[in-house]
């Protein structure tokens, strides 16, 4: 009865809930923790190991991306550079085949052999110019595709650290809403218990006072009624 006592007694009927504390969970890498200050959710170290590795992961793919864009810099790329080498390589070897064929044929200095170097020269330009132009599109376009990959893993890098923050947020939030809904249901319920309580004091007092003469009956009135204070 001492209970009830101190239930109905109060003023407030959510001061019975003072002390109420909901219990935490520890799972999926968070522990959750009610104290004075609210609601608390941290990570485990190792869940804090697993996000920060995933996003290093994105932050080392980004940094190997970005060190394959000069490979691949419009003007300067590795495959212009192998290709132009190839075509001069070529260059050299037929302008010296055809150089000694002129000497041989004793034409070298005259109109006939300049004008053959002539032509194979800007021969050997044409299909220097024609690389030039085809790989400046492939590097345009590789350059583009590296851009985006590198962007993408930059974001993936930062998103997975905000999506760990949204996931505590939205545990933290839902946590709280159903503590707030049980307390508040539960101060309900005793602010009615508390009421029938009192609304019933009356007619238990009169009924026990109508039953009993004098003052023994005043007596045991009041001993009744102290029960409740």
């Amino acid at each position: 009865m001492s209970a009830l006592k101190s239930i109905f007694s109060s003023d407030s009927p959510t001061d019975a809930l003072k002390d109420f504390k909901p219990t935490g969970f520890t799972g999926g890498g968070f522990n959750t923790v009610y104290g004075p200050g609210g609601l608390s959710v941290t990570p485990t170290a190792e869940r804090l190991g697993a996000v920060g590795g995933l996003s290093k992961s994105f932050g080392d793919l980004s940094t190997e991306i970005a060190g394959l864009r000069p490979k691949v810099a419009p003007g300067m790329s590795d495959l212009r550079t192998a290709r132009l080498n190839e075509i001069e390589n070529a260059r050299t070897s037929a302008i010296g085949n055809l150089r000694e064929n002129l000497a041989r044929r004793r034409v070298l200095g005259s109109s006939f052999g300049a004008d053959a170097l002539t032509r194979a020269e800007n021969e050997f330009a044409q299909q220097k110019d024609k690389v030039q132009a085809e790989t400046f599109l492939q590097e345009m376009e590789a350059t583009n595709n590296l851009i985006q990959q590198q962007f993408a893993a930059q974001r993936g890098q930062f998103q997975t650290g905000l999506d760990e923050l949204n996931l505590e947020a939205d545990i933290a939030s839902k946590l709280s809403a159903n503590a707030t809904n049980v307390m508040a249901k539960n101060a309900q319920t005793l602010a009615e218990l508390k009421a029938k309580e009192q609304s019933g004091l009356g007619s238990l007092l009169g009924s026990v006072g109508g039953m009993l003469l004098g003052d023994a009956g005043k007596n045991i009135g009041k001993k009744v009624g102290s029960f409740f204070e």
